[in-house]
């Protein structure tokens, strides 16, 4: 394969492991066989408040328990940029997501319902002899509306 092929090749595999792993959490289907087809065995999930997830085990029952408080959530990634050097790369990307609090999580005072989160994903991957793996998807949330995300910001 032409070098120039080959990193579009790398680049595609590379986004499509943050797209296929923000699906399967507004999919409700996270499970063993989505972490382990996404993250290298001692990846790490960096939460915004700096709670860092290590491992499968740890990212699939720590991410399925947070985000079982929704009855929906809906993730939107933008401006992917990778950076390739080898079997290791880096991307950038914009996210903006919704949260709806699940009836049981609501606060019953207020009007709204849900919270909305715009933030720049940091990204960290490795080639394997199974495909481009994540090892790191930190989260740097730069804007946030509606109610609830205290309460997000203080989960580990």
């Amino acid at each position: 394969m032409s070098t120039d092929l080959q990193k579009l090749s790398d680049r595609t595999e590379i986004v499509e492991l943050l797209s296929a792993y923000l699906a399967a959490v507004d999919d409700k289907r996270l499970d063993r066989t989505v972490m382990t087809t996404t993250f290298a065995v001692d990846g790490r999930i960096v939460r915004p408040n700096g709670a860092a997830l290590i491992g499968h085990d740890s990212i699939l029952e720590s991410q399925s328990a947070s985000f079982a408080r929704f009855r929906a959530t809906h993730h939107v990634t933008a401006d992917h940029l990778v950076e390739i050097d080898g079997g290791t790369a880096r991307m950038r990307a914009n996210l903006t997501a919704m949260h709806l609090w699940s009836p049981e999580e609501s606060d019953s005072h207020s009007l709204e319902t849900h919270f909305l989160a715009g933030g720049v994903f940091d990204v960290r991957a490795t080639r394997t002899g199974e495909g481009w793996k994540l090892t790191e998807m930190a989260l740097r949330n730069t804007w946030r509306s509606g109610t609830g995300m205290a309460a997000m910001l203080a989960t580990r």
